[in-house]
């Protein structure tokens, strides 16, 4: 009897759901005098059924109920790490206030509400922030991706939080060209100016959502200085990074001669290995407008031209033998495309 009686001690029934569970398991500790067992009367599922986690007054409810503080920080770094390891950041919110012994004492009055509730908005409302954090890839954004990774030979961007990294593959794949793969000291330079100029933006939309409000602006001018020169500190690094790679313009130590125009970003898409760049070069050349232009150049040059029967001879000649050689690579790739269409066929059958 007294056997059964120990056993019946470790468990507790929910007053929500009427589930006899264990105790130490399923019920938050509580630091309430009213809950002599040292547990909140509300098993853990009920409580996280009852918390929407991205409404920030949901949270502060729920844990003024259980008289837990809220910390700010400590919200938002449960709130990463639960969507890296996929898990309820209250609960993990909750574990830390207990393991923490900083925290464990606290009550709901000992919350901390700064200005880190409109960072923590931005962090998990995903309709707020116009979806900046949304982790979804767009074709386009996957298509960035597949070339960043290809023409570096690994992922730039690994260990980056998700909700950045489409952000940063569009940025970085616009910095790739012939003289920043070829450079081993260049292309990291380039890198790390993507990943600051990242957090600079975050630093950019934390600012703008405290300035969109008066009393936030007046409760935070020490977080808004703060904010600000890590801003301008980060801004000279990219800066003087740029400046000792040849990396922005006025500065750039790879300026060529036709390296701007169409037949020189044709040629460098080419070098790369953009796949598309043989379907815009196609579409170019067979153009009707490029073959009105090229009809009007060759015009202009042979009425420059002085030519006598000696040198339409040798035109003749010369056309002939090209004719001759494209006659046959044209047989060769149309006996090579019968080939292929044979074996797609032998592989769809």
């Amino acid at each position: 009897m007294r056997r059964q009686k120990k056993k019946d001690s470790n468990y507790k029934i929910c007053t929500s759901c009427g589930t006899s569970r264990l105790r130490d398991k399923y019920f938050y500790v509580s630091n309430s005098p009213f809950d002599s067992d040292g547990r909140v009367s509300v098993c853990k599922d009920c409580i996280n059924n009852n918390v929407d986690v991205t409404n920030t007054e949901s949270v502060k409810a729920m844990l003024a109920r259980l008289n837990r503080p809220f910390i700010v920080e400590l919200w938002l770094s449960s709130v990463e790490e639960g969507k890296k390891q996929n898990k309820n950041p209250f609960g993990m919110y909750m574990k830390t206030l207990y393991l923490n012994g900083k925290y464990r004492d606290l009550t709901y009055a000992d919350t901390n509400d700064g200005v880190k509730n409109v960072e923590q908005d931005e962090y998990i409302n995903q309709e707020q922030t116009d979806g900046y954090l949304t982790t979804e890839m767009s074709p386009e954004d996957l298509k960035n991706k597949e070339d960043v990774i290809r023409m570096v030979g690994y992922d730039p961007f690994e260990t980056e939080h998700e909700a950045d990294k489409r952000h940063l593959y569009n940025k970085l794949v616009d910095f790739l060209d012939e003289s920043t793969l070829e450079d081993s000291f260049k292309l990291p330079a380039v890198i790390e100016i993507v990943k600051t100029f990242n957090q600079v933006d975050k630093i950019n939309r934390a600012l703008a959502r405290i300035a969109s409000n008066v009393t936030s602006v007046s409760n935070n001018i020490g977080n808004i200085k703060s904010l600000i020169t890590a801003k301008v500190q980060m801004l000279k690094s990219v800066l003087d990074l740029a400046k000792d790679n040849g990396i922005s313009v006025n500065h750039n130590n790879n300026k060529s001669k036709g390296a701007g125009t169409l037949s020189g970003i044709i040629k460098q898409l080419h070098e790369i290995g953009i796949e598309n760049a043989e379907i815009n070069l196609f579409d170019i050349e067979t153009a009707t407008g490029m073959k009105q232009v090229a009809d009007i150049s060759n015009r202009s040059i042979m009425e420059q031209l002085s030519l006598n029967e000696n040198d339409y001879t040798e035109m003749i000649k010369e056309q002939r033998e090209m004719i001759v050689k494209f006659q046959d690579r044209i047989a060769e790739l149309e006996e090579e495309n019968r080939k292929l269409k044979l074996k797609i066929m032998e592989l769809e059958g």
